[in-house]
């Protein structure tokens, strides 16, 4: 069971910039995670207004993991909407959030290298929230030491966005918060879709409305069996009723792995260098590489 709290490392981010992305076809999905780990996450993390940057590579939606209990409920996801992976920003202000959209042109230039599709959703201030968070570590660079996943949610017809969100901040999020058995629980509710964004050298930008997510939950779990112990408990299943009474669809993304480039307003060892020249810096040891003059050389300051 959950034995600490860190989610107030997180208090500081005020908006989010959530994006699911898709693996362009023709390369592997070992070249994918790698380049984007090694050289878009660098580019990225070098962009001004940055609070935290986290990559989360993810397994496709397949089904099994997220008990599909409500026969109203969709759980599962089309083949075109299997994505690979999410890019979460976050920002102290929408300010900085605009300060990083307008120097991002160069980042949307390699884009066409990875991705044949990127769905950017922003939330609104107090719309993206870390409810609670056992894990030590917040800027991690590889394997979660748990299980994690990313659910990603849709309200029904007959919901509006303001007792959706009041749903899944004020009832559903707190309640899996509170069970003891979850080790982390984050919570979003994203504005629409600005469809209006162009593409970028052939990556599509736009989503229909009937596509689109309104919400996502960050999960975390110490383990495959605390995993179990949650949704087999009483606290869970006392959320059923609210899910059915609000939600048209769950789509689960278990995590692969979570690399952090940004953190408290700071370029990670990830991203100074890239992912897997930070694992092999910690790996051997080399303390030297962290020296202020090798990281002022690396950076290209004088």
């Amino acid at each position: 069971m959950r034995q600490a709290d860190y989610s107030v490392r997180d208090r500081e981010a005020a908006v989010t910039f959530f994006v699911p992305l898709w693996k362009r076809p023709g390369i592997s999905l070992e070249l994918f995670d790698d380049y984007w780990r090694d050289v878009h996450g660098p580019v990225c993390a070098r962009l001004p207004g940055q609070f935290q940057y986290w990559q989360f590579h993810v397994e496709p939606n397949t089904g099994g993991y997220w008990p599909a209990d409500i026969d109203t409920i969709d759980y599962h996801t089309d083949p075109d909407g299997q994505f690979d992976g999410i890019a979460e920003l976050t920002f102290r202000s929408p300010a900085d959030r605009t300060t990083w959209f307008q120097a991002a042109a160069i980042l949307m230039d390699d884009e066409q290298n990875l991705f044949r599709r990127a769905i950017g959703y922003n939330t609104s201030p107090g719309n993206s929230q870390t409810l609670v968070d056992g894990f030590a570590l917040g800027d991690r660079n590889g394997s979660t030491g748990g299980e994690e996943v990313m659910v990603m949610v849709r309200p029904r017809g007959d919901v509006s966005i303001e007792a959706f969100r009041e749903f899944v901040l004020g009832q559903w999020g707190p309640a899996l918060a509170a069970n003891p058995w979850a080790t982390k629980v984050r919570v979003h509710v994203f504005d629409e879709v600005d469809n209006t964004r162009p593409p970028a050298a052939g990556v599509e930008h736009a989503e229909s409305p009937e596509k689109s997510y309104r919400g996502a939950l960050h999960l975390g779990f110490a383990s495959a069996i605390a995993r179990r112990q949650f949704f087999a408990s009483a606290a869970y299943r006392d959320t059923l009723a609210g899910q059915g009474a609000h939600l048209q669809s769950i789509a689960t993304f278990r995590f692969r792995d979570v690399y952090t480039f940004v953190y408290n307003g700071e370029m990670t060892l990830a991203g100074q260098r890239g992912s897997s020249v930070a694992q092999r810096i910690v790996e051997i040891g080399a303390i030297n590489q962290l020296q202020p003059d090798v990281v002022a050389l690396m950076l290209g300051r004088s």
